[in-house]
């Protein structure tokens, strides 16, 4: 008889999204948006639903007995949540309704790590008219997965292909030699931290020990007292000579896509929030806000090539700017986020993103230097795959072995100044997901409930996803900065007056 499958333990990041459905953080949320040309196909979507419960989507976890091993994930066991809703949306309220969906609850340690929703869109004051579209909606937590692993999921369900089985977990005795086993191994990874971090503590005394002492300057007589000498004006400061800017360099094209809306804590940038806090944002019912917008595709690729880049450089350019636009960052460069997956083929795990960062410099920022941002994004994409020097400050294993109460406990990492996600132009069998003419496809992460105060604590920042689908480019971006964007109308203002800047009509939805 075949030994069954390793078990599938929680990643890292996996165990901090999990915890903070159970905490008092925001549980993080991916959404999928799917704006189509008619209404919905209500068949076509029960059988996606039924797919995607068959894959790696629909997972559940199953807790450790043994202090230290990782929990496990599991088949969730549980019927595919589809709400197929019979009331039509306005026109102009496609917004709403798609943060609505955001904001339903979902519980991936028991099983509930996705929903799957839909209505038509109505014409006409209130939606009373015509159905003119549809929409469609699926959210999935960022414990179950991070934007490779949805895409992945729903390209298999959507064609029908083998999905990623996520294999039960062992029983018994079995299943206590399994957690003892894995107990034991996050402990030997810890210990050898403890050993590195102590060989490079010792390294560091012993060359602190052997730099030369610096012998004290020998005391000097005071000068007699002198008349003071007439005011002299300063001396001219020199400017600093110009930055050379490497010339435009092909960029590569690694898959770029939604991960977690807050960075792991090691790449982080963060300079704190203002601290003027509007009291219309302390209060407890405030909700981020978030915009999605439809660009036409042909004129994005123009004005990037009008400015030596790509539709990926304008998508960072873009957001950077918009940093500069709120307010933060006056005249200093702008630190921006760039996820990147490193998934693999049939890649079971949850989450598999890792962070490129770039600093774009105000005055290439000002000139929309493009080839610039190409040629920094080029180098941050190749760091990614590199060793990081040194210890780690504390190790991962150490932080999963800690229990809630601790970990609870711990600073919450700060948000991403901002996170620039860009899917590019997705496969097929994601865009085309619900059936039917698919007009747009919109991605967005959520903090479900943040708190003004949250959000406030953890910096601020701007998230923004990118996705192209024929002629639409959509854009979407959530602000967690309460303080410099308390509301929709500023973000909305804020992200049309950036896309006139670069000569784009824009369709808030």
């Amino acid at each position: 008889m075949p030994n069954p499958p390793a078990a599938l333990r929680l990643q890292f990041a996996d165990d901090m999204f999990l915890r903070r459905h159970d905490g008092d953080a925001s549980p993080a949320v991916n959404q999928v948006l799917w704006r189509l040309d008619g209404p919905y196909d209500a068949d076509r979507l029960r059988d996606l639903a039924e797919r995607i419960a068959d894959g790696s989507l629909h997972r559940r976890v199953v807790r450790t007995r043994v202090p230290g091993a990782r929990h496990r994930w599991a088949p969730a066991g549980t019927l595919p949540v589809l709400d197929l809703q019979t009331a039509a949306v306005a026109v102009d309220r496609i917004g709403t309704w798609a943060q609505a969906q955001a904001d339903v609850p979902l519980d991936p340690a028991r099983g509930r790590s996705w929903r799957l929703a839909a209505a038509d869109i109505a014409g006409g004051a209130d939606g009373a008219g015509a159905v003119v579209g549809g929409i469609v909606s699926l959210t999935c937590a960022h414990a179950v997965a991070d934007g490779a692993a949805l895409i992945d999921a729903v390209v298999r369900a959507s064609t029908h292909a083998d999905p990623i089985v996520v294999p039960a977990p062992e029983r018994g005795p079995r299943a206590l030699l399994a957690d003892a086993a894995d107990a034991a191994g996050q402990a030997a990874a810890v210990a050898r931290w403890a050993q590195a971090k102590a060989r490079e503590t010792a390294r560091e005394r012993l060359s602190a020990e052997r730099a030369p002492a610096v012998e004290p300057a020998p005391a000097v007589e005071p000068a007699p007292a002198v008349e003071p000498a007439p005011a002299v004006e300063h001396a001219p400061v020199v400017e600093p000579s110009p930055v050379v800017e490497p010339s435009p360099v092909v960029e590569p094209s690694p898959v770029v896509e939604p991960s977690p809306v807050v960075e792991p804590v090691e790449t982080q940038v963060s300079t704190g929030s203002t601290g003027e806090a509007d009291s219309a944002t302390d209060d407890a019912g405030w909700r981020a806000p978030v915009l999605h917008v439809e660009l036409p595709s042909d004129q994005v690729a123009r004005a990037a090539a009008e400015h030596g880049g790509t539709q990926n450089t304008w998508f960072v350019a873009f957001l950077a700017r918009l940093v500069h636009a709120t307010g933060r960052f006056p005249g200093e460069p702008v630190p921006v986020a760039l996820p990147v997956s490193t998934r693999g083929p049939d890649d079971p795990r949850a989450n598999s993103t890792k962070i490129a960062r770039v600093t774009i410099p105000a005055d290439v920022l000002a000139k929309r230097d493009l080839g610039w941002v190409r040629a920094a994004a080029k180098e941050a994409y190749a760091a990614v795959g590199e060793a990081a020097q040194g210890v780690a400050p504390v190790p991962l294993e150490l932080v999963q072995m800690l229990p809630d109460t601790v970990v609870s406990r711990l600073p919450q990492p700060p948000v991403a100044a901002a996170l620039a996600s860009n899917l590019g132009k997705p496969p097929e069998g994601y865009t085309q997901a619900p059936g039917g003419s698919v007009r747009a496809v919109a991605t967005l992460s959520h903090y479900q409930g943040a708190t003004a105060a949250e959000l406030r604590a953890a910096g601020g920042g701007l998230v923004a996803f990118c996705t192209t689908v024929g002629p639409t480019t959509m854009l979407s971006v959530a602000a967690l900065d309460p303080d410099r964007v308390a509301d929709a109308e500023t973000l909305r203002a804020l992200v049309l007056a950036e896309t006139a800047a670069w000569y784009l009509p824009a369709v808030p939805w």
